[in-house]
């Protein structure tokens, strides 16, 4: 289930994205959350563009598995981009996330380190809203010991929305199994179950 990846295509809006209902899940976060690393420990391979500038990502990228797909959006919350950027970015995601009956899940990246803040509140309850399950995903994971892992833990499992939540590394690829395990488990095999 582990299965490489390879880099799709990309999209600016909906009617761009590949016409099938092959299973998706959504990689949200902020500019500088690791979603990039995030991917790519996760495929395997350096297929994500990564950058010490935050906000490189401007498209919808779509990196196709065996089982599933990732979809890569850009991230939100970077101050330097204008505010009809910003808009406009936020016009597409939503437009995405909504009218896609082949998204199975949602996942929000954010570094461990970070406050969960009104953006990420927002974000989850849109999802709600659509009715897509939410995980969220805390990089940067081998930052923390274990008493703050699970001080941090117990915080977010409070939050309203979110089913699930994965530490991981990219750095030290520690996590990035257990995240896939049980991202396909929960949401990828009931699926082809009732396609079957």
């Amino acid at each position: 289930m582990a299965g490489r990846f390879q880099f799709l295509t990309s999209a600016t809006q909906v009617s761009e994205s590949p016409n099938d209902m092959f299973p998706e899940i959504a990689v949200l976060g902020r500019s500088n959350a690791g979603k990039s690393s995030l991917i790519n420990a996760w495929a395997g391979s350096q297929l994500a563009k990564t950058s010490s500038a935050p906000g490189k990502t401007r498209l919808i990228n779509f990196f196709q598995g065996a089982k599933y797909r990732l979809v890569d959006f850009p991230g939100y919350g970077y101050s330097s981009r204008s505010g009809h950027e910003q808009a406009s970015w936020a016009g597409m995601i939503e437009s995405f996330l909504a009218s896609r009956g082949n998204l199975v899940g949602a996942l929000i990246v954010m570094d461990c380190r970070r406050e969960w803040t009104e953006d990420e509140t927002l974000l989850v309850r849109f999802l709600q809203k659509i009715r897509r399950p939410v995980a969220a995903v805390l990089t940067k994971a081998d930052k923390l010991n274990r008493a703050e892992e699970a001080k941090i833990r117990q915080k977010f499992l409070k939050l309203p929305g979110v089913t699930a939540i994965y530490f991981v590394s990219s750095l030290k690829r520690t996590g990035i199994k257990e995240l896939e395990e049980g991202v396909y488990k929960a949401w990828i095999s009931p699926n082809s179950e009732t396609e079957e």
